[in-house]
């Protein structure tokens, strides 16, 4: 390793992962000692076979909107106006145990800012790989949820070029991993590598409510996966399907109170249930590809997810980054996109003589508006690789989002018209 560069011991490192459950006191302080010329090297644990490493982001955001709660994802509490230490920052811990030439386990660890703290929740991964031979393996355990190209290093910031993934992509789906078990296999196709897998298992989605952990759980979660690479190109592609496991899901009872209506005076009311998510499919497909060559990065994703409901079951999402190396420093810029597909739902009115049902039409159209999507963000930042294990980055967002279509943040106040806000986020990154 370098010299001029950070070291971070282990009595260090849980200190910082323990001071993460309270990020929003201990960040600023932590980045500032991070710019001192120290050293950053692994643990050298002594054990032949057993090596820990880890990794981090320092981050701070800006957000200059009074009512936009902003989040990277929907398992996080939003952040109001002004500055907020919490919502870029991590910690992780990562142990790799190796037993022989076939057989060998990972876990991971991931501290960060959530609505739950929990071991469960904190434990990313934890699985076993065998492998056969040079073509086929196996993994079961806990095993990254592979729906993203950077799903193996989602929360890995310097392994990224931007601050933040780009949340009109990634902000949608929470739940980075799953229990189950993973097949692969490598196949050698001209100048590059193909490889093809299936899995299946199950795995719990976590998301945030006004400050309030949820949890659903996908029951059976499984999917197929092509990936073929080469020292300048990846292309992959992906279709995965789960079934959705809600028992405390209120809006069964709501579809119930709608059924009921239709059979007494409110005829449309029959078409309008199906708001209820339990039991129902949800099926996704994504294509992605990056290159890097010449010192010009490029990198995109497209995904559109299907869900069984009644409205909005259709939603697209993509995004293009472009950078360029100048030496040390990479800018770029990054554009993306959610949106539903097709219009947004109105509800048909309910008889005007009858004021409970009045009410049930007011509650479908919030709960339809609430789950629309329409925004756009255009990002432009840079890079600067501060050493081999240590990167500085700040970014600029500008989001746009139309009328009800900020399905991913949260609001203080439903906005029925367009609004733009940006963000501005500073990370320090460094592995270990």
């Amino acid at each position: 390793m370098q010299e001029n560069i950070y070291i971070i011991h282990v009595d260090f490192v849980m200190s910082v992962g323990v001071g993460l459950l309270n990020v929003k006191h201990s960040f600023l302080l932590i980045g500032l000692l991070l710019t001192l010329p120290f050293r950053c090297e692994a643990l050298d644990t002594g054990i032949e076979g057993l090596s820990v490493n880890g990794y981090g982001t320092l981050g701070l955001i800006y957000n200059d909107s009074d009512n936009i709660l902003y989040r990277n994802s929907i398992e996080q509490e939003g952040s109001g106006h002004g500055f907020d230490s919490a919502t870029e920052s991590n910690l992780g811990l990562q142990i790799d145990y190796i037993f022989n030439q076939q057989l060998n386990f990972t876990t991971q660890f991931v501290f960060i800012d959530r609505p739950e703290q929990s071991f469960n929740n904190t434990l990313k991964s934890a699985f076993f790989t065998y492998h056969f031979d040079n073509r086929f393996e196996i993994g079961f355990g806990r095993l990254p949820n592979d729906v993203f190209m950077s799903s193996e290093y989602k929360n890995v910031g310097f392994a990224r070029l931007w601050t933040h993934l780009p949340v009109a992509f990634y902000g949608q789906l929470a739940g980075e991993s799953y229990d189950g078990a993973k097949l692969s296999h490598h196949f050698r196709l001209g100048d590059g590598v193909l490889t093809s897998s299936v899995w299946a298992g199950r795995s719990n989605f976590p998301y945030d409510s006004n400050g309030e952990a949820k949890k659903i759980k996908f029951e059976p979660n499984f999917g197929a996966g092509l990936r073929w690479e080469n020292q300048t190109w990846l292309l992959r592609l992906l279709y995965s399907q789960a079934r959705i496991n809600d028992k405390d899901d209120p809006a069964a009872a709501f579809d119930d109170a709608l059924i009921q209506a239709s059979k007494f005076g409110w005829p449309e009311a029959a078409s309008i249930a199906g708001f209820s998510i339990n039991d129902t499919w949800l099926r996704y497909v994504t294509a992605g590809l990056s290159y890097d060559k010449d010192d010009w990065l490029v990198q995109s994703e497209l995904s559109v997810v299907k869900a069984e409901t009644s409205t909005h079951d259709k939603y697209a999402s993509a995004y293009l980054s472009v950078g360029h190396r100048f030496g040390a420093v990479t800018p770029y810029f990054i554009v993306s996109k959610f949106t539903t597909l097709g219009s947004r739902e109105t509800i048909p009115p309910a008889p005007a003589f009858i004021t409970s049902y009045q009410r049930l039409q007011s509650i479908a159209q919030a709960a339809s508006n609430g789950i629309y999507a329409d925004q756009s963000t255009l990002g432009i930042g840079a890079r600067w690789d501060v050493s081999q294990t240590v990167s500085l980055k700040a970014q600029w967002d500008r989001t746009w989002v139309e009328k009800y279509g900020d399905f991913i943040f949260e609001q203080k106040n439903q906005i029925d018209k367009q609004h733009i806000f940006n963000v501005f986020s500073l990370t320090v990154d460094f592995i270990f």
